[in-house]
């Protein structure tokens, strides 16, 4: 979704309610107040309202928008009347969702206010049993201190598959966390070509004087899991709502006659793996992974206790 259409979509969301609180709003004070700069683009988003409402889209469930002269009222929207009610299942999932965005550093800073709305909303003591920190190796501070200053960086790595050490020279583009691990990516001047390195496997981190001119490609966008011995597997089924993922997440896809998909997935810590489940809620059903399921019953043990 592009920035102009996210923030088309925003504007409307917070349109409704105030055009249903006030029963009746003008075109020139939903102009003023949405930032409106035409008042055809008002004309047309509410327009677009016409096509939106509850599933089955019949003529109960469509919103209904009246504009006569300079006046508007919107009916049979009374779900955007208050603001929505999210469950405590559906609070701590994205709740665990949002923390562990903000925690790979990419998330843009207005996540971690909404965090902490969130996080008051549900209660601390929830949150602590769900939310946790991603912990960055100490590793992670001089890669991305040698990023900013355009600074090359020699590093001692272990290869996951060689398990053999080998010392770079890296002219380092980002160091982001993915799939439960922490990734370092540049162009490796040993090798010729842009690399992509797990942290965990970078033994020694020199920060060298010599500078070079950054590049604008970041390989964050194209990680792919490198599956190890020492992974945790788990298999469990999803419906069809969260098929996605299998698309999001690396693993093996397998769909069933019954509509639903057998999804197995590889990781190198089994919280990751148990967080998604719980985020999944009655939509997914484990089937196998003795260490995914043991992480599983210690973290509903963590959030029953919060609750009791």
């Amino acid at each position: 979704m592009s920035d102009r259409t996210a923030n088309r979509i925003a504007r409307i969301l917070a349109m409704i309610p105030y055009t249903v609180e006030h029963e009746v709003a003008t075109i020139d004070d939903l102009m003023e107040r949405f930032g409106y700069a035409h008042r055809n683009d008002v004309v047309k988003d509410l327009q677009l309202v016409f096509l939106t409402g509850l599933p089955g889209y019949g003529p109960g469930e469509l919103i209904d928008v009246d504009i006569f002269d300079d006046e508007v009222t919107i009916d049979s929207a009374d779900y955007f009347s208050r603001p929505m009610r999210l469950t405590p299942a559906e609070a701590l999932g994205l709740l665990a969702a949002a923390s562990t965005f903000l925690a790979s550093r990419q998330a843009p800073p207005a996540l971690a206010s909404a965090i902490d709305k969130l996080s008051a909303a549900v209660g601390a003591d929830a949150t602590d049993a769900v939310l946790f920190d991603i912990e960055a190796p100490e590793a992670v501070s001089d890669l991305r201190e040698a990023i900013d200053s355009n600074r090359l960086v020699k590093i001692g790595y272990v290869g996951i598959a060689s398990n053999e050490r080998t010392e770079r020279v890296v002219e380092g583009e980002s160091v982001f966390f993915n799939l439960g691990n922490w990734y370092f990516s540049g162009f490796c001047r040993r090798a010729g070509a842009d690399r992509l390195f797990r942290v965990d496997r970078i033994d020694e981190v020199a920060v060298l004087d010599e500078l070079y001119e950054p590049s604008v490609a970041d390989a964050s966008s194209i990680v792919r899991y490198e599956p190890t011995p020492e992974d945790h597997v788990v298999t469990f089924t999803v419906g069809p709502a969260s098929r996605w993922v299998s698309e999001y997440y690396p693993g093996d896809a397998e769909p069933l006659a019954s509509g639903e998909t057998r999804f197995t997935m590889r990781v190198s810590d089994p919280m990751v793996a148990a967080r998604l489940l719980l985020r999944l809620g009655s939509d997914a059903h484990f089937e196998e992974g003795e260490t995914v399921a043991a992480a599983l019953d210690d973290l509903r043990y963590r959030i029953a206790t919060r609750y009791a």
